[in-house]
């Protein structure tokens, strides 16, 4: 008999244990029913808020949800919050269950996805503003070249907007507690090379190219679209300056129409005769 009593000692140990338990893991699952009840009446009320006060509307006045479109994100703005509010409070009432149910390690694991949120919230903010920010510059920067007739508008407005996306991913990613030191200057460097490579190849590949371009403005300050001019044994009537060209609508020896493509250089460096239309004066009223 005595060798069983160990064995007897160790089952009475876990039955009072186990009692001891009960009571602390029914109050931690009444706390998480009622946190559940709570979490879901505070979602509705902020569905209920959102939807009144037509924030979704808000949002895509203000551009908010095009870029979340842009980002892959499809859910209305008002369900996102009103989900975010949610779970953000199951999660502590989860955490209170836990430790009051003695599992003090998985209490600590849901505190650190609560201390977690807000630093989450804060990088997709910032990634959804930078990216309208991104794009709004892109668009101007591509305008503003088109306007001046860069051909590469297009593209020089998205290397604009990717570049800013990536460093306002790169500051989000340092939001979260993450060490973006290698990221960021591995991304300076990649930034920098493409950017002394296109200035490289721009420079010393394409002289005469850029030569022509920046000739190009001053063309167009100089010269409209319909007018006649004369350029050595050229003679014709301007169609567009554009990038490195200017086009003019000449006729052959044959008497038909063509165009003929001169570098704007030639504009700037040769003599141009322009011919102005004169307007008639009116008769005098007799």
């Amino acid at each position: 008999m005595n060798s069983f009593q160990p064995v007897l000692q160790s089952l009475m140990q876990i039955l009072l244990q186990i009692l001891d338990f009960l009571p602390h893991f029914v109050n931690g699952l009444i706390i998480l029913i009622v946190g559940y009840l709570i979490s879901a009446l505070v979602r509705w009320i902020t569905r209920f808020v959102l939807h009144h006060v037509h924030l979704q509307d808000l949002a895509e006045r203000a551009g908010i949800v095009s870029a979340m479109r842009n980002l892959g994100i499809r859910a209305p703005l008002p369900e996102i919050i009103a989900q975010i509010v949610f779970f953000f409070l199951i999660l502590s009432f989860a955490t209170a269950a836990v430790r009051l149910m003695g599992l003090q390690a998985v209490g600590d694991l849901l505190a650190s996805v609560l201390s977690f949120i807000p630093k989450a919230i804060s990088a997709s903010i910032l990634i959804l503003f930078g990216s309208m920010l991104a794009r709004f510059l892109g668009n101007t920067i591509a305008a503003v070249a088109d306007a001046v007739n860069i051909a590469y508008s297009n593209a020089l407005g998205k290397i604009v907007e990717y570049a800013i996306v990536a460093f306002v991913v790169v500051l989000a990613v340092s939001t979260l507690g993450v060490d973006t030191t290698i990221l960021t200057s591995s991304l300076t460097i990649i930034i920098a090379s493409a950017g002394l490579a296109i200035a490289l190849t721009f420079g010393l590949g394409s002289r005469e190219a850029a030569k022509n371009v920046i000739a190009g403005f001053y063309v167009r300050q100089n010269f409209r679209p319909g007018q006649r001019i004369t350029l050595g044994n050229h003679s014709g009537t301007i169609r567009t300056t554009a990038g490195a060209y200017t086009v003019l609508e000449t006729t052959n020896l044959d008497g038909k129409a063509e165009t003929l493509s001169l570098p704007n250089l030639m504009l700037m460096e040769d003599v141009v005769r322009g011919e102005e239309e004169i307007t008639p004066p009116s008769e005098p009223i007799s």
